[in-house]
Formats: structure tokens, C-alpha cells, sequence
């Protein structure tokens, strides 16, 4: 199976992005959803007034989307609370992004899918300026994002919508780590120019913040839906 991933320039693309949503999320995972129309049988956030969205497509049917919220110009709503993005302070708002929204469909679920999506969010993060990015997921998804180089530094958060859910960040320059875990990512980061400054201010607050969480890295599981 090959999708091909773009970021969403229309209309058309935009309601078949937000009827996925609905198909995942209300059909098929029964979760309850503040945004959902019932009656279009989609869901539409205020996060997609300003975000960026990607699609995944294969032979015109919707398989894949993820939504990625830079800081230049962005309000983050109660995800700046929620992920105590004012911890990062010479960076927030302007060099933040968060990352949500990531869903495949089933039986692209132990496909490569999930991994190429959260690479084209990381890539267009760079180019937009992003030093840490933020997601937050289930338990049973951390090793996932642990092995693209997010890292869990905040405890468990009790998400609006989501009950108890994992906070993580990925420092986009963190090239060493990205490395050491086999990221995917780490091949463009390599080609950016580094963010010496977002590193230095990362590695200090880990060590501020050890041994009460360290980053759990481990092989690839289960494929995410945020």
C-alpha cells in the first residue's frame, strides 16, 4: 500500500480530512467528541483555523491526516496549560508546535504510514522554525513516539476529551538523540542547522528535571491515533 501525503490546499480535501476524523474517532473508536457534527458526520476544531493539515490518499479515498499548530502568530488554546508550553519560555510562543490529530486508517495501521506522516510534520516544523514540538498520546503509544525521538519530561495530564494521556516533546535539534534511538527523523535533522540555543536550554531542564522522568525508548508498537 502507497499513500501519498500532501498538505491540504482546498476546500474539497479540508471536508474530507475533517469526515475522516469522524469515521476514526466517532464511528469507528465510539469516543466522544466536543466538535462533532453529527448531522455532517465530521469533526472541525478551532486548532484548524490556523493549523496546518496533511492528507494521506491512496487511489482517492482518505487513509491518513495529522494536524501540526506553529507558534508564529498561533494561540494554542488550553494546550498552552495543558503542556505547560510557558516552561520553554524564550521559545514560546514563536518555536513551538504542537502535533495532533495523527490517524490512519485500520489496515494501514502496521504500515509505514504513521511514521511518513509524523516525518512530514517534523520537516515542515524545521522549515517553519519549530525547536520543540508537543503531542500528547496513550500509554500504550509512548514507545511509538519514543522511537522518533519524543520524550516524556512532564507528568500524565488529565486531557478535556482524552481522560489520562502522556505529554511528550521532541526537541526537532536534538540531532545526538534522534540518533541514539534510530529516529527516523534524524536524517533531516541532520541537514538543518542546528538550534544550539533550544539545545542548551533542553539538556538543562532534563537534568533539573531527572531521575523523576526520563525519556523510555523502545522499538516500534502499535500506530497512533491522537
Amino acid at each position: 500500500m502507497t499513500a501519498r501525503i500532501s498538505l491540504v490546499d482546498s476546500d474539497a480535501d479540508r471536508n474530507a480530512v475533517y469526515r475522516f476524523r469522524y469515521d476514526i474517532y466517532v464511528e469507528e473508536m465510539k469516543r466522544v467528541q466536543t466538535y462533532a457534527d453529527h448531522q455532517l458526520k465530521t469533526i472541525q476544531e478551532p486548532l484548524d483555523e490556523t493549523g496546518n493539515l496533511l492528507i494521506a490518499e491512496e487511489n482517492g479515498r482518505t487513509v491518513g491526516t495529522a494536524r501540526f499548530n506553529v507558534g508564529v502568530n498561533e494561540s494554542f488554546r488550553f494546550y498552552t496549560d495543558l503542556y505547560q508550553l510557558r516552561s520553554f519560555g524564550p521559545f514560546f510562543p514563536r518555536h513551538i508546535s504542537i502535533t495532533s490529530k495523527l490517524m490512519v486508517a485500520p489496515e494501514y495501521r502496521r504500515s509505514f504510514l504513521p511514521r511518513q506522516l509524523s516525518v512530514c510534520c517534523y520537516v515542515h516544523g524545521l522549515r517553519l522554525g519549530t525547536a520543540f514540538d508537543f503531542i500528547d498520546c496513550n500509554s500504550p503509544l509512548v514507545p511509538f513516539f519514543s522511537k522518533l525521538g519524543y520524550r516524556q519530561v512532564f507528568p500524565n495530564i488529565l486531557h478535556p476529551e482524552y481522560g489520562n494521556v502522556v505529554p511528550m516533546v521532541l526537541a526537532m535539534h536534538d540531532r545526538a538523540h534522534l540518533e541514539k534511538v534510530r529516529s527516523p527523523l534524524a536524517r533531516y535533522a541532520r541537514k538543518a542547522i542546528q538550534n544550539k540555543e533550544s539545545l542548551l536550554f533542553f539538556r538543562d531542564m532534563l537534568r533539573s528535571l531527572q531521575p523523576t522522568f526520563k525519556s523510555r525508548n523502545s522499538a516500534l508498537s502499535a500506530s497512533p491515533v491522537l
